[in-house]
């Protein structure tokens, strides 16, 4: 399963890369909308829509929602982009208190209109976030900072939680997730921020903010994780789809980024270095 896994992730992996340090923001933007539609199909899924065209549907309507709002990054509606960051980001301390205290419920295959509104809140806000940092000054640089320190936090969660991983930290939720997983998220991230932070040239009080925004970047990126595992749950399916060998779905290799991604628009792009 683990070489599956990477024989996966790696070719993704630079293919991401490459696209973003060589593509326009226009063409990210285009190929983020071809993800976000899997996404919209497999989160369709998990809302209750069980019928193919009815799923496709929510899937065209989570594009189309998404394609539509793209003026929000364009300097007179910035300000109403700022607000859904917010209103984002609130969401997601939500969903942090919501793993620490809740359960999931009893597996249910019933639709909720609750998750299916929800999905556009998921789902739109980190298209605009990647797109708009991409489009800063030095972006594609900042954007593959948030994307790999997402991939740095589930690799040193995976590898030190299998080594010394004995306390659960969501055991309804995510079983195989332990607090010690968590401490080595925590632990590779911040030396991977402290690296950055030399490599862009940031002063002293520049690299303790950015220590700051990627530790509790780390800590969101956990949550978007667990919170997808929530809604597998009480879907009762183990993945969010087939589409990815060794991964699952979109969904299940998204999660993080959907919940970091809007959290590094607003707190490294709008309030600390206007990237």
């Amino acid at each position: 399963m683990l070489l599956q896994r990477i024989l996966t992730a790696v070719p993704l992996a630079v293919l991401a890369i490459w696209f973003i340090l060589t593509q326009s923001s226009d063409a990210l933007f285009y190929a983020l909308l071809a993800i976000i539609f899997i996404a919209g199909w497999e989160w369709a899924q998990l809302s209750g829509i069980s019928l193919i065209p009815l799923r496709l549907v929510y899937a065209a309507t989570i594009l189309l929602a998404t394609y539509f709002s793209y003026p929000l990054l364009q300097s007179e509606y910035l300000q109403w982009f700022k607000v859904l960051l917010g209103v984002s980001f609130t969401w997601w301390l939500y969903v942090i208190y919501r793993m620490s205290t809740g359960h999931p419920k009893a597996s249910s295959s019933e639709f909720s209109i609750f998750k299916m509104m929800l999905g556009f809140l998921v789902l739109l806000p980190p298209v605009l976030s990647l797109v708009y940092i991409h489009q800063s000054s030095q972006g594609a640089h900042w954007l593959l900072y948030s994307i790999i320190i997402v991939w740095i936090a589930d690799s040193g969660a995976y590898f030190s939680g299998r080594k010394y991983g004995k306390k659960k930290l969501a055991p309804s939720i995510s079983p195989g997730k332990t607090m010690e997983g968590l401490y080595g998220a925590i632990i590779a991230t911040t030396i991977y921020t402290f690296s950055a932070a030399v490599y862009f040239q940031l002063d002293i009080m520049q690299t303790v903010i950015l220590l700051i925004i990627g530790f509790f970047a780390t800590l969101i990126s956990v949550a978007g994780d667990l919170y997808i595992s929530l809604l597998k749950r009480e879907r009762g399916v183990k993945d969010s789809g087939s589409i990815l060998p060794g991964h699952g779905g979109v969904l299940d290799r998204i999660d993080s980024i959907t919940s970091s991604a809007p959290f590094f628009a607003l707190f490294l792009g709008v309030m600390v270095f206007n990237v």
